[in-house]
């Protein structure tokens, strides 16, 4: 093709270089967009990961502890010495210094917590096999309990209050661990907050508080499908994660395709 002689030629040229540099520069951007989406979604599984790599470690630190409630200490120097007498007579042990690792006050209340940290999980063990003495301590100022992560906190927030609503419908309700039974199917904390949002988008605006078998059955299956999906994802996370060289080749084609 010769040199432009008009205007028109000239323009006409012009346009084409243009459309050229446009559609590469697009392909390059779509191709660092996608770059960043994979570089993202890998950031967010590592961060998700490191997070559950310190759920796991924080449980095992907590695991041999103990809190007790209800204990008013009004001498810090007499706290080891206190906390363990009370223990003592409250479960009928015979528990020593040599068995704990630390005593100490979870807050400058004096009826502040009083965590317990055994130097053993046997040895923190003794206090529930007597399911006697646990329930004994109903008639008294006095309760304990393990010392749990903010996430199992959380959960065990969650399963309480469906084990509250589940008892209100009539249906036998228990925590077993950290999941709730209800009529003989467990469910964990994840599972029954997904359920409430099923039932929540369902009922619309016009809500009577009843639901009919029908719905019953739908949210039953929107959900099993649901939580279905999510195990497929977690399983499958590796395999659709795309490799920087597949990115690279899929990038080249599409480049080579537009000229």
């Amino acid at each position: 093709m010769g040199e432009p002689t008009s205007f028109g030629e000239m323009f006409e040229l012009l346009s084409q270089q243009n459309k050229k540099q446009t559609a590469s520069l697009t392909d390059q951007i779509k191709g660092s967009e996608q770059n960043l989406r994979n570089q993202i979604r890998k950031s967010s599984q590592q961060l998700a990961n490191v997070q559950e790599r310190n759920i796991i470690l924080e449980r095992k630190i907590r695991r041999n502890n103990i809190l007790l409630f209800g204990l008013k200490v009004e001498n810090n120097n007499s706290l080891i010495t206190d906390t363990l007498t009370k223990i003592n007579e409250l479960f009928s042990l015979n528990i020593q210094t040599n068995d704990i690792n630390n005593i100490y006050k979870v807050g400058r209340r004096e009826s502040a917590p009083i965590l317990i940290e055994f130097l053993s999980y046997l040895k923190k063990s003794e206090l529930f096999k007597n399911p006697e003495k646990l329930r004994n301590l109903k008639d008294t100022d006095y309760a304990i309990a393990n010392d749990l992560c903010e996430e199992d906190r959380r959960d065990l927030k969650i399963l309480k209050k469906h084990q509250r609503e589940a008892r209100e419908e009539g249906k036998e309700a228990r925590i077993k661990g950290f999941k709730l039974e209800i009529n003989n199917t467990l469910y964990t904390a994840k599972e029954l907050e997904t359920l409430s949002e099923i039932h929540t988008d369902s009922s619309g605006s016009e809500d009577t508080g009843e639901e009919t078998d029908q719905e019953t059955n739908r949210n039953g299956a929107v959900l099993s499908e649901k939580l279905s999906i999510d195990n497929k994802k977690r399983k499958k996370r590796k395999e659709n994660t795309p490799s920087p060289e597949g990115i690279k080749t899929r990038a080249h084609k599409k480049k080579k395709k537009h000229y």
